[in-house]
């Protein structure tokens, strides 16, 4: 029998959320590097605790989705999903048309929202001199694409 999903929501990132991000990101390996350009959202439960993290890097009509992580112990309880897909919809609102992640470990989930494997030549814009492109993500992650429009 399924628990039941705890009540929750998701609001933008304060200052003080930082030491609660930056150890779900540890947690994955995941890096810290260009979060200071970083739009990021949490997922917060009822009872205070911080257990989700979800950000956006704009560049122009491209966006780039990185920093999705959710504490391992809350994992298939669908709160990635309820994340991504808040965070799919704050990147429509400002009316981006390509949506790009990078990721090692978790090409499955994305693919079941929609994002697609692409190949990283085929990307122009701002968002290749983002830090994850340049440094942050090894030349083996995957490149996803969402077009949003």
């Amino acid at each position: 029998m399924n628990k039941p999903v705890p009540s929750f929501k998701i609001r933008p990132a304060q200052f003080e959320d930082q030491k609660n991000i930056h150890t779900i990101l540890s947690d994955f390996n995941l890096p810290l590097e260009g979060l200071d350009s970083t739009k990021l959202w949490v997922l917060q439960l009822d009872n205070g605790e911080i257990v989700g993290v979800a950000g956006l890097e704009m560049y122009d009509m491209q966006c780039l989705l990185r920093s999705v992580a959710v504490l391992k112990a809350l994992h298939n309880q669908s709160f990635g999903t309820y994340l991504t897909n808040f965070v799919i919809v704050e990147a429509k609102k400002s009316q981006v048309k390509d949506l790009f992640l990078l990721t090692t470990t978790a090409t499955e989930f994305f693919k079941k929202l929609g994002f697609k494997e692409e190949s990283r030549e085929k990307v122009v814009g701002g968002i290749i001199n983002s830090v994850e492109f340049r440094s942050a993500c090894p030349k083996t992650a995957v490149l996803m694409h969402l077009k949003l429009s």
